[in-house]
């Protein structure tokens, strides 16, 4: 496209906050871009549309914009503008679909496949991380591409199962492509950048927040012809993905399990109202066969099998060669007890209630945590955090790192 209007986009993304509901009514009340930066609505509707945003819209200064171009070209991540015919036609279709999509990878153009996402909760047994990986794999293998948000737990076991399989696999993140977030995930972001592709609404350098997290939910949702919840409890980030499908009428997939599981709340919840139950690939493909055929054939002719010695063990190898290396030692503990072993270090009788939370979380957690990450898992309020996460640093309990990023000590 043009790179006037695409840096008008730009520009109106960066005076909106990068909030899709104003940049929406820019759109929808204003005439769009390049509209507003031309100045063609009137003064009191652009405030009354822009609030706070009204004089850095007044400004008509593309040096922002130009900035984020050049870290762009410089990062090789491409820019889809919603009037590119690569713009995925069902997230086009939402009510407030991004202006324009930052992605990096591969250059997959969404619309020639069928793209189903696949979400659940970041803490779940082994039984339900291999059952999804799994699952995911069979999907893959039947054409299909897998959507995620490559948050640890079951959306980093559906981007498994997909790379398992040969397959395509997109993930959504709440910040920058070019930011790793949760850390931990490095090597599934290289994995993917090689075999699939990595999307955001937000710029490069921009860290996830937690609106961010909700706003990203809609994406995956918008831009998949179904979703299946893998996992999630009735209030978690999963729910907002699910009723983003409901609201874009999305066909909606569950996983059932059991009614004493608090990780199958949300699918049971679903199911009840109507979801379809999935036990396994065929519960899924069944249903877009015949709608769909000629989607799922390109995607299968586009599968291409890692090498045998190339098994795309991420997680599991880590732990193999922990479990090597501690053989050597003595005996091989399980991840369940090395959590156990990392809390009985503390006395958690000097520790306040939302302390305790949080060193409790930290010790069931691999490796450096973000303070957002905290701040979702614990459910506690971000002020609480901010000051504990203050205090615990001064007892020496836990060291900050860069990009707030904290480990224990």
């Amino acid at each position: 496209m043009e790179k006037d209007k695409l840096l008008k986009s730009l520009w109106l993304n960066i005076a909106c906050g990068h909030r899709p509901s104003i940049i929406q009514k820019c759109v929808t009340e204003l005439g769009g871009a390049e509209a507003v930066f031309d100045g063609k609505p009137s003064h009191r509707d652009m405030e009354r549309v822009l609030g706070a945003a009204y004089p850095t819209a007044l400004e008509k200064d593309l040096s922002g914009a130009e900035r984020i171009l050049r870290d762009c070209e410089d990062k090789g991540i491409r820019l889809v503008h919603i009037s590119d015919d690569n713009y995925p036609d069902l997230l086009r279709n939402t009510p407030a679909p991004p202006q324009i999509l930052y992605a990096a990878g591969l250059d997959i153009n969404l619309n020639e496949y069928l793209t189903v996402a696949v979400v659940g909760s970041r803490e779940a047994s082994s039984d339900k991380l291999g059952f999804t990986r799994k699952l995911c794999k069979d999907i893959a293998d039947s054409g299909a591409v897998i959507v995620s948000g490559m948050a640890r737990g079951l959306d980093a076991r559906a981007h498994l199962g997909a790379l398992d399989a040969g397959g395509f696999t997109v993930a959504v993140l709440a910040g920058g492509v070019d930011i790793v977030y949760p850390a931990s995930n490095r090597e599934l972001y290289e994995k993917i950048l090689k075999r699939g592709m990595i999307i955001s609404e937000q710029p490069p350098g921009v860290r996830g927040r937690d609106y961010f997290y909700q706003e990203r939910n809609r994406i995956i949702a918008g831009i998949s012809s179904g979703v299946l919840i893998s996992g999630g409890g009735e209030h978690s980030g999963t729910a907002i993905t699910a009723k983003y499908a409901q609201m874009y009428d999305r066909d909606i997939f569950a996983v059932p399990g059991s009614p004493t599981d608090d990780g199958a709340a949300l699918p049971n919840e679903l199911i009840r109202d109507g979801a379809a139950a999935v036990l396994g690939y065929d519960d899924i493909i069944s249903e877009y066969a015949d709608r769909f055929g000629a989607l799922l054939d390109r995607g299968a002719a586009a599968i291409v099998k890692p090498p045998k010695d190339e098994n795309i063990e991420i997680f599991e190898n880590k732990s193999k060669n922990k479990e090597k290396d501690k053989g050597k030692a003595g005996k091989i503990k399980s991840a369940a007890e090395t959590a156990e072993d990392k809390m009985s270090r503390y006395d958690f009788s000097k520790f306040g209630p939302i302390e305790a939370k949080i060193v409790k979380y930290m010790c069931k957690s691999d490796g450096a945590v973000h303070i957002d990450e905290i701040i979702r898992n614990t459910e506690l309020k971000t002020s609480d955090v901010n000051s504990s996460v203050v205090l615990l640093q001064l007892k020496g309990i836990i060291r900050q790192h860069a990009g707030n990023l904290y480990t224990l000590e």
